[in-house]
């Protein structure tokens, strides 16, 4: 078709790609936290992918409840993970313009 310029498109798609991937890596230096009862936090990579740090309050084992300090320890995990994840998925929205691009955001 005259007037189309694939390469353009191919070029706006790499750029695209590779924006989103400096920003992947951005995020995997950026700390997100999620916390229970405030006892303890959980430190999650801002892409969501891993747990950098665990704290736990010296009140949290006070009451020897090992049930409730492992019910309490998964919660602030999966706070953690959500929260950087949610944060992962806005800021890729940022340069996607919203648009999910399997395989890339």
């Amino acid at each position: 078709m005259p007037g189309i310029d694939i390469n353009y498109f191919i070029r706006q798609a790499n750029k695209l790609t590779e924006q989103i991937e400096k920003k992947k890596a951005e995020l995997a230096e950026q700390s997100i936290t999620g916390s229970a009862a405030e006892l303890i936090t959980v430190t999650a990579a801002g892409n969501g992918e891993s747990v950098k740090s665990i704290k736990i309050e010296k009140k949290a084992l006070e009451g020897g409840d090992v049930a409730m300090l492992e019910d309490m320890l998964v919660a602030a995990v999966n706070q953690a993970i959500t929260n950087a994840i949610t944060h992962r998925n806005a800021e890729l929205a940022k340069i996607s313009g919203g648009v999910k691009i399997p395989g890339i955001t």
